[in-house]
């Protein structure tokens, strides 16, 4: 998302990060960060423990609630949408 800054002469670009809940917590929450590291998941995820579904950006994988430690308690789901778009545009383009 185009930020302004007026250190800038031009916008830079931040996050804002998206998380759902489930039907016992039927929350949205929008995290704002000023890039794309994955820092802004990891501090907004800490202590977290239930499934995660995310697509494939690969600064999740280092994430706490993500690693074998942690996964007895937490549980990946994956995101096929992204993967489903890549393969269109492979075999349409």
């Amino acid at each position: 998302m185009p930020v302004l800054d007026r250190e800038r002469t031009r916008t830079r670009t931040g996050r804002i990060w998206t998380y759902v809940g489930d039907r016992n917590r039927p929350y949205i929450v929008y995290d704002y960060t000023g890039n794309h590291s994955r820092e802004g998941p990891e501090v907004f995820l800490k202590g977290y423990n239930g499934y995660l579904q995310a697509d494939a950006y690969r600064g999740y994988d280092a994430l706490p609630a993500l690693t074998a430690k942690k996964r007895k308690k937490s549980q990946s789901a994956a995101c096929t949408a992204a993967s489903r778009c890549r393969n269109h545009w492979s075999v349409a383009g």
